[in-house]
């Protein structure tokens, strides 16, 4: 009777005063247990609830209703979470450990999300889990602790007071915890296998009304935090090619000659690839007003140009950039060195330098440049911040540029500069009129339309101002100097591409000529007379359409160059179909058409380009193959 007596004293008293202090008795550790269990469960559900918070962004609590309105989407962010701190707990045996331990590790995230997401309207990708400098490198005004976060902080440490003081309870014996370890991995392993990592998953959820679906970035952002970060997992690491071997790749490479450029051909390339540049008055009638591309138009009558079919739309700058640069078709992470043309210059005794006016963080930009053969890259924080308060625009950019190569020139050197700008980023105001000159009346169009549209032309008849101006500086240079201009992508006109509705502009069909309106940008090659005279040609004309992956292969035709081993593999497959997407979209035969489509030959040459170019990217240490090797 005793005993009995004890034991129910012990699981109903909470406390029993002991010399002269009140000390916690608790109730039985079964019900403890459960009693920890419940409050971690719940714990574990705050933190998914504050992580698709946070991942909303500037959407705040509109798109966090859109989270909340699909059961599908909540468990698939909060499962990990409760997967996280429970899995802490079998292991440790603290409860509030463990819960601190994936507040930790998903709030980190979580902030990391909302950071970018406010700084760049960019999420966070699993293959930027070894860019986390890059959030800390942002600039102040972006990186900054809200009311919310403090509120949500306040909440964890609350919660994890509770679990220290009052929920105490431990998961069992070594055994038990041992066996549910195990069995929380196997869960975890088997839900991302045939979960997390399922397209069809991914696909069947809804992307929130407000936001284009078209736009990777919005994909993204509608499926949540956690979720789409582990998705993403499974591309963080480069796959190989189907039938990838290293050494056949090599192989194929040593069956074509890299040829040098002579001392008597050498012409300094200066290359600027412009943020979200294109010709809209190709596709619309609608600029009646001020002419934007007045100076570009005329540059262009003086030029060789043509256009791009781009891999992307209004977002991802680094695939045309870093396409173009390589002569690559899909990317890698560029964790390693890998050839670009940066290198086949460097090799033939080029001058190399590029500049970029916005943060080296930003793609990381400043580890995968030194990766593709620059030594010195600049940027706003080494070199532009000098220059300008902020991002310099076009009109601090493009002159510092020309500086920069004129300079290395009277040194005797050819010169290869690739460069990138940040002017004409999206998006665009739609309330505040920075344009001084209407260049779209307002008729027929809705107020928001009128300003963003008006706002983009803006800046990019001051980038096209800056364009002529540039090509006047070298154009009674005594160096043979060519210009090579192009725009990375679409930009961003309004939420679901309201602009381009409005211009009549489409955008949103399955035609080709669709498909042209939303991937197409322009190129352009201009020389100066002492370039036309290398060249043995005025350097006019209207060129292919192709993918940015060709795009130094028109340069070194038109300079005369035979180029490296890998470009006239690459030459083979551009005859065959100039388009070649990592969106499945190719040219054959006059038409856009699939991979599945594709002819034999062409298949089989892409084949062979995606499995040397993986060679290069990440198998050859950034040097083209010798035949003495």
């Amino acid at each position: 009777m005793y005993r009995c007596l004890k034991q129910l004293d012990r699981g109903v008293l909470l406390f029993r005063k002991e010399s002269g202090k009140w000390d916690r008795i608790g109730k039985s550790q079964t019900i403890q247990t459960w009693m920890a269990c419940v409050v971690l469960l719940i714990g574990a559900c705050e933190l998914g609830f504050f992580s698709l918070y946070l991942s909303a962004g500037n959407y705040g609590w509109r798109l966090m209703a859109f989270y909340l309105s699909q059961p599908k989407l909540l468990v698939l962010n909060i499962a990990p979470i409760i997967l996280f701190c429970f899995l802490f707990w079998f292991i440790g045996k603290s409860a509030w450990r463990a819960f601190l331990l994936a507040s930790i590790v998903s709030m980190a995230y979580s902030f990391a999300e909302y950071w970018k997401l406010m700084s760049r309207s960019e999420t966070v990708y699993a293959e930027e889990l070894l860019l986390l400098s890059e959030a800390l490198e942002m600039s102040e005004r972006y990186i900054s602790i809200t009311r919310e976060m403090l509120v949500i902080l306040a909440l964890i440490i609350v919660e994890t007071l509770l679990l220290r003081f009052f929920f105490r309870g431990k998961p069992g014996s070594i055994r038990m915890r041992i066996a549910l370890s195990a069995a929380a991995v196997a869960v975890g392993i088997v839900g991302y296998q045939t979960v997390y990592t399922s397209e069809a998953v991914y696909d069947s959820l809804d992307v929130w009304e407000e936001l284009n679906p078209w736009f990777e970035n919005s994909q993204y952002i509608s499926r949540g935090g956690l979720y789409p970060f582990i998705y993403s997992i499974q591309y963080a690491v480069p796959e190989k090619p189907e039938g990838y071997d290293k050494d056949q790749a090599e192989q194929t490479l040593l069956e074509y000659q890299t040829d040098d450029i002579s001392e008597d051909q050498e012409i300094s390339v200066i290359s600027i690839m412009f943020e979200a540049f294109c010709d809209l008055s190709e596709y619309t009638d609608s600029i009646t007003g001020q002419d934007p591309y007045e100076d570009y138009h005329t540059l262009q009558q003086e030029s060789y140009s043509g256009h791009l079919f781009t891999n992307i739309f209004a977002g991802g700058t680094i695939d045309t950039e870093r396409c173009v640069l390589t002569g690559f078709s899909e990317l890698t992470n560029f964790r390693t060195p890998s050839w670009s043309y940066a290198r086949y210059f460097a090799d033939q005794g080029y001058s190399i330098n590029g500049s970029h006016s916005g943060y080296q963080a930003f793609y990381n930009r400043s580890e995968v440049n030194r990766n593709l053969g620059f030594e010195e890259y600049l940027f706003l924080e080494n070199h532009y911040s000098e220059l300008y308060d902020g991002i310099a625009p076009d009109d601090v950019l493009l002159p510092e540029i020309t500086r920069i190569c004129q300079e290395q020139m009277e040194q005797g050197n050819a010169v290869f500069s690739y460069n990138v700008t940040y002017q004409n980023h999206g998006p665009y105001s739609d309330t505040e009129q920075y344009f001084e000159e209407e260049y779209i009346p307002q008729e027929g169009l809705s107020y928001e339309s009128y300003v963003i549209a008006n706002n983009y032309l803006s800046g990019v008849a001051d980038t096209g101002e800056q364009m002529l101006a540039m090509a006047d500086a070298f154009r009674d240079a005594e160096e043979p100097v060519v210009l090579l201009f192009f725009g990375d992508h679409k930009p961003w006109l309004g939420e679901q591409s309201s602009v381009y509705a409005e211009l009549g502009i489409d955008i949103a069909s399955d035609s080709d000529q669709s498909m042209y309106h939303y991937y197409q940008t322009e190129y352009l090659v201009w020389a100066n007379d002492a370039a036309k005279q290398v060249m043995g040609h005025d350097c006019t004309g209207e060129g292919p359409t192709i993918s940015p992956c060709f795009l130094m292969n028109v340069v070194f035709e038109l300079c005369g160059w035979e180029g490296p081993s890998y470009m006239k593999l690459t030459d083979e497959v551009r005859e065959l179909t100039p388009i070649v997407s990592s969106n499945d979209i190719f040219w054959e035969k006059e038409a856009l058409v699939t991979e599945n489509e594709l002819s034999k030959t062409a298949k089989e040459a892409v084949t062979c380009m995606r499995q040397v170019q993986y060679y290069l990217a990440q198998d050859a240490g950034g040097e083209l193959p010798q035949e003495d090797k």
